[in-house]
């Protein structure tokens, strides 16, 4: 009788170990919010997880707010993901109304074609979306779609160090000019629960200046399915007075 409880008891324990090493070992949440570097990696089959956040940004007389911006990610299988963006938006510009309403809703997807290898082969993953000019209020309305895409690509430095960046083109909605997409951005884990990033990128067409921005932020992992945000940034070069910050909380339901 003794020797059965034993077994009982044993087969108890095991069960226990085994279910704190996979809660241990599950999947930490992964965004793309809140720098524009996307992440190559996707969101685990048939989970979804939203990613909202509220922000700001002042250049000249102009002041925008999106008050919120949101993604909802689902993974459809593994390695790949669709999603849906957009923005509800107030346009606040001295002498004139204030524009408020919903931004053209983005409609994407998301692929993640390589795993990294060491340092010199990184994460890659390309991400296609494109934005539906009538899925939105009347003020901010486009005149046609806007499709985009993007090359995703993160190296592992080491177990505390990564380095994203991303390459890509957009078709600009007033009239399908080809923008073009860049980024780079370096994040450090303080800990198991936090991390700070910072960040370059840009927008330029052809024959123009280009628009480029720095930012720099840090990211708090409450659980494992939640995740804060926070991120600051002014314009550089050609755009010096634009300044922006963005606070944002993600879930993985």
């Amino acid at each position: 009788m003794k020797l059965k409880i034993m077994n009982i008891i044993n087969k108890c324990l095991a069960v226990i170990i085994m279910g704190i090493s996979y809660m241990g070992s599950a999947q930490q949440i992964q965004t793309d919010r809140p720098n524009e570097t996307e992440n190559p990696g996707t969101i685990t089959p048939h989970r979804l997880q939203v990613e909202t956040g509220f922000s700001f940004e002042k250049e000249d007389d102009q002041k925008t707010f999106n008050i919120p911006e949101i993604v909802f990610r689902y993974g459809v299988f593994k390695n790949a993901e669709i999603r849906v963006e957009t923005a509800l938006k107030v346009l606040n510009q001295e002498n004139t109304d204030n524009q408020f309403g919903i931004e053209p809703v983005k409609i994407g997807a998301k692929y993640h074609i390589l795993d990294h290898k060491g340092v010199a082969i990184p994460d890659l993953a390309l991400l296609a979306r494109v934005s539906i000019p009538w899925m939105a209020d009347n003020a901010y309305k486009e005149e046609k779609y806007s499709p985009e895409i993007r090359l995703l690509a993160q190296n592992t430095l080491s177990k505390t160090w990564h380095l994203g960046y991303n390459l890509g083109i957009e078709w600009l909605p007033e009239n399908l000019h080809p923008e073009y997409i860049y980024t780079l951005s370096a994040d450090h884990s303080l800990s198991k629960k936090c991390k700070v990033f910072v960040e370059a990128y840009g927008f330029t067409e052809a024959h123009h200046h280009a628009d480029n921005s720095a930012d720099a932020g840090v990211l708090f992992v409450i659980t494992q399915n939640l995740q804060l945000d926070f991120m600051a940034g002014t314009g550089i070069m050609h755009s010096p007075s634009k300044k922006f910050a963005e606070i944002g909380v993600s879930l993985r339901i």
